[in-house]
């Protein structure tokens, strides 16, 4: 179970990334008209955020909760893949976090549970995009099929960059007061 401060920490880091990804990464999408054209940016966003919020609760769920209010906040605008209102981005943000989320669980929070972890993140949500646009038979697809491998070789790399700052930060971090009455239970 999850305290109200670790809740609050969870709500507040969604937040964050989604005022970091709205600012910059709408920016690309526009440019680009592509969806996902963002991983320029959320790559690395979402990774430091994603190491730091892991790392700071180590407690399996957290990251797919982060990414369920993530995906509300997203809901009315064109990030987190899909048109303003398409209520399919909020599982297809949850689902494939939930398979990250094990993965680091299972390795105890470990560097290479997230080294290892987030290919199989990135490619099977990106798949899970993919494939929902193909069936849903939306015109973002063709588009997105066409940028398929290099924005998953994108997402990867830059997303290994994040994943480097978010230890960077924890690090910096996670001796600070405020840190540990966040990963404190109120056993």
């Amino acid at each position: 179970m999850f305290t109200i401060r670790q809740l609050i920490f969870i709500a507040l880091m969604s937040a964050l990334l989604f005022v970091v990804n709205l600012t910059i990464g709408s920016g690309i999408i526009a440019l680009t008209g592509i969806p996902g054209g963002s991983a320029f940016v959320t790559g690395i966003s979402n990774l430091v955020v994603i190491v730091f919020v892991a790392l700071t609760l180590k407690k399996f769920g957290s990251l797919s909760l982060l990414y369920l209010i993530y995906g509300l906040l997203a809901l009315p605008t064109d990030m987190a893949g899909g048109p303003p209102g398409f209520i399919w981005k909020i599982p297809l943000l949850v689902v494939p976090t939930l398979l990250f989320d094990y993965i680091i669980w299972q390795s105890n929070y470990a560097k290479k549970g997230f080294i290892i972890g987030f290919p199989f993140f990135t490619v099977f949500g990106f798949a899970l995009y993919l494939g929902t646009f193909w069936l849903l038979g939306m015109p973002e697809f063709s588009r997105m099929y066409n940028a398929f491998a290099l924005l998953a070789i994108v997402f990867i790399v830059l997303g290994y960059f994040g994943m480097w700052l978010g230890f960077m930060l924890y690090n910096r971090l996670k001796n600070s007061a405020v840190l540990r009455q966040i990963s404190e239970s109120d056993d």
